[in-house]
């Protein structure tokens, strides 16, 4: 993939954070347990943040956004499945944590290396940009793990 403009990746971006939308939305209509029903819906709410930003800022450089036609592209696959539902419907908070951690990594790790490709100062800083924000999404779900999984006494 080659990117050439901000706009190049703004559209990626979209791409990619919507199909997280959709990711933790099958996730979060088969889960059973609520309190993991309820953190996978505000993944997806955080998504959808992420996409309203990313809108914003093609807004910001003149483009008419239309992000139902941003498509994915074919080499970075983010519509992620599941293959089975009786696994989901099974997680529970901490799983759930987990697969998010590694979600947000994988995004992180994405940026980062698309960022090696990129010659354009202001197209590695966007991508910088990116990728640190994913990276605090890790820690903010880190921590909510190590609360849980290593609680202070």
């Amino acid at each position: 993939m080659k990117f050439t403009s901000v706009l190049d990746i703004l559209k990626f971006s979209i791409s990619k954070e919507q199909a997280s939308v959709r990711f933790f939305q099958d996730l979060a209509s088969k889960a059973e347990d609520p309190m993991t029903r309820s953190l996978l819906e505000v993944l997806v709410q955080k998504e959808q943040e992420h996409v309203a930003e990313l809108e914003f800022e093609m807004e910001k450089l003149g483009c008419a956004v239309d992000s139902s036609k941003i498509q994915n592209d074919t080499i970075f696959r983010w519509d992620e499945r599941l293959d089975e539902d009786e696994a989901v419907r099974d997680m529970n908070f901490v799983q759930a944590l987990v697969l998010a951690i590694q979600k947000e990594r994988a995004a992180f790790r994405l940026y980062i290396q698309i960022m090696t490709t990129v010659k354009d100062q202001e197209l590695s800083a966007v991508l910088m940009e990116l990728a640190e924000e994913e990276m605090r999404h890790v820690i903010e779900l880190e921590q909510q793990y190590e609360a849980i999984v290593h609680p202070k006494h």
